[in-house]
């Protein structure tokens, strides 16, 4: 018996039956090309995810008009008949595997991205990312049009239109997007609708609209497709929606939908954008609370979503009536075959996210950190047996040596992998230290466990190697992986006693004071500034870069969460200084102006960088017929590039 009964149990949604409770939610692969037409890379990249064993494979946003509803490039245009017939590709990619297709019909309202044309909207109003976008490319917000009733009835029509291809195409559901300040939520929300006819003003009116794109959609296609509609049951903004009139609202489309997808936040305004997609620093599950609260008030089933990592947490949701259906998103990405390990039983086999927001890499084609063949299905979908078995080598165990250790395992290699220390990991083990860091932690311990029980993989811990070492072992090929050092740079007092190192904070073997300076604004200073201001002590972080490139080395998601919590916690954070000495008082900085101070502080943390090991890697250069230098060695970067390095290399011996 399945260990997730409640998951693997299927479920019926309007005519529509699905073979379990996993939906893969909609997210855009910017795979397909700027003329929003399907190609093969979206295909097999469509396939692997159904593969993996999801019950519903939906399509990421779609705009229903190409040239004025658009609010991403390399969209699918469901605006034009010509595209049926690649949707229709789609279809049969999903449907080999017993899972059902949909996709999600949306128009981007005044976030629309055709520059040549005024954004058009509930009501003459700008949102926030529409001027953020303005003020970073230099120029002045277009004005918002509001739409005249010539606009409103050409858009419905465009949405019953784009449902009819889906159907057309094969497709059994479709997905209307009315969450996240979209332009349904713009209708909707009486903090975007400051309309004064009848389309503004009570929910009655600020619902007309979207009700009437949902009735001209039933008109078209009948039952014949599955509707669910996506909702923000809070907008999380003041003035905005929240679930008491989320609730009235959904009471009165109850009849015209099958399935309510329920979601939180507004893509409009920046400072919420970690809310609606979290990073590491925020809880999993973190939409539940609000499906469970409208599910208990509605009649029609409930899809929940937002940071789902695994089919435990999705079997518990279920079971105890918070949602009849989870949707999963970067889970899927990192592992799509989750599902189907689990339900094999494996789910320690099912590589974990690290929600690092890697795969959020607008109008670029998708990519995961820790799954290389993420958007690259159709050179890596399988792994190609090597065409003569070779030994290979493997100087380091951190991420990137283990990574084509694992690769070159699995393409047929006999491969011996030196570890100095009495672990592996490298870096990632300092980098998973901090208590917020439990994906991270997932990760390396999937990444070890692969390694270990990996076929035809010797790891020699506690082993230093030496190129006469490695020359011993007489082999074909040396992966040189062996990482980086953090860059302890000579400033008075860098020495001193109250001077620690942030791995050294990460680990908990540093005494730390209750004032610290953190010099160095990067992730790993600011982890560590959010580390020890969560243990409550007084934090300032300092950093020579202005404050537009604090934490340039993250997505500007994890960005924003880090400093929302640095504001929570009253995390300082002082850009445009640069340290001249540290004493047993504090830090001297010298800021833009030449006016040096002192920052009070009794212990001093580094988080200034760090630098390769790129002596000893080249002292591996003459060890065999060919040698790879990779991740760290070659440039300090990321879990991401070590991951990337390994596979790239290992999978080409």
């Amino acid at each position: 018996m399945s260990a997730y009964p409640h998951v693997f149990s299927p479920f019926r949604i309007g005519k529509v039956e699905v073979k379990n409770r996993i939906e893969f939610a909609p997210a855009l692969s910017f795979l397909n090309p700027p003329d929003g037409y399907v190609n093969k890379e979206m295909i097999a990249f469509v396939q692997s995810l159904a593969r993996g064993g999801a019950g519903i494979i939906t399509i990421g946003e779609s705009p229903v008009d190409f040239e004025y509803a658009k609010d991403h490039e390399f969209q699918l245009n469901l605006g034009d008949d010509s595209v049926i017939a690649g949707l229709s590709l789609l279809a049969e990619a999903v449907h080999r595997y017993g899972a059902k297709i949909s996709i999600e019909l949306s128009h981007g309202g005044r976030m629309i991205l055709n520059r040549r044309q005024n954004p058009i909207g509930p009501s003459p109003i700008p949102c926030k990312r529409e001027e953020l976008m303005a003020q970073m490319e230099g120029r002045r917000v277009n004005p918002v049009v509001e739409m005249d009733q010539d606009m409103i009835d050409r858009v419905i029509e465009n949405y019953a239109a784009a449902a009819e291809r889906c159907l057309k195409a094969g497709f059994e559901m479709i997905m209307i997007h009315g969450a996240h300040g979209n332009l349904l939520a713009q209708f909707l929300s009486p903090y975007s609708n400051k309309r004064r006819d009848r389309y503004g003003g009570s929910l009655e009116n600020r619902a007309r609209f979207p009700i009437e794109v949902l009735s001209a959609i039933r008109k078209r296609v009948g039952d014949r497709l599955a509707i669910e509609y996506r909702i923000s049951a809070s907008e999380m903004v003041p003035g905005g929606m929240e679930p008491e009139e989320t609730i009235e609202f959904v009471k009165m489309i109850e009849d015209k939908i099958d399935l309510l997808h329920v979601s939180a936040g507004l893509l409009s305004d920046p400072d919420l954008v970690h809310h609606i997609i979290q990073s590491t620093y925020l809880p999993h599950g973190y939409n539940v609370h609000y499906a469970e609260k409208l599910k208990k008030a509605l009649r029609v089933p409930i899809t929940t979503v937002g940071s789902i990592s695994d089919l435990e947490m999705a079997e518990e949701i279920i079971a105890s009536g918070k949602a009849d259906m989870v949707a999963m998103v970067r889970a899927i990405l990192a592992d799509p075959e989750i599902v189907n390990k689990s339900r094999r039983g494996e789910p320690e086999e099912s590589r974990p996210c690290l929600r690092c927001h890697y795969c959020n890499r607008l109008n670029l084609p998708i990519r995961c950190a820790v799954n290389p063949v993420l958007g690259r299905e159709t050179e890596f979908a399988v792994l190609k047996p090597a065409a003569k078995r070779k030994k290979v080598v493997v100087v380091g165990g951190g991420p990137a040596g283990m990574e084509a250790a694992i690769v070159a395992s699995a393409r047929g290699h006999e491969v011996v992998l030196f570890e100095k220390s009495n672990q592996l990991g490298g870096n990632v083990i300092v980098a998973s230290g901090p208590p917020f860091k439990g994906d991270m932690r997932r990760f390396l311990a999937w990444l070890v466990h692969q390694t270990e029980k990996a076929a035809n993989v010797t790891v020699k811990l506690n082993t230093a190697a030496t190129p006469e070492m490695v020359q011993a072992e007489k082999a074909d090929v040396v992966i040189v992986a062996v990482g980086s050092e953090p860059l302890v740079p000579t400033i008075p007092g860098v020495d001193g006693a109250n001077v620690v190192e942030a791995g050294q904070v990460h680990l908990g073997k540093a005494a730390v004071g209750e004032r610290v300076v953190v010099a160095g604004g990067g992730l790993t200073g600011c982890e560590a500034a959010l580390h020890l201001a969560q243990e409550g002590k007084k934090v300032t972080v300092v950093e020579m870069v202005d404050e537009r490139e604090l934490l340039s080395d993250v997505h500007d998601i994890m960005k924003f969460a880090l400093l929302d919590l640095f504001q929570k916690h009253g995390v300082r954070v002082i850009t445009e200084v640069k340290i001249e000495e540290i004493t047993a008082g504090g830090v001297v900085v010298m800021d833009k102006e030449w006016k040096r101070y002192t920052i009070p502080a009794d212990t001093v943390v580094l988080a200034l960088g760090f630098k390769a090991r790129a002596d000893l890697a080249r002292s591996f250069a003459e060890t065999a017929p060919d040698v790879y230098i990779i991740g760290d060695a070659v440039k300090p970067q990321n879990v991401k590039a070590a991951i990337h390095d390994g596979f790239n290399v290992a999978v080409e011996i």
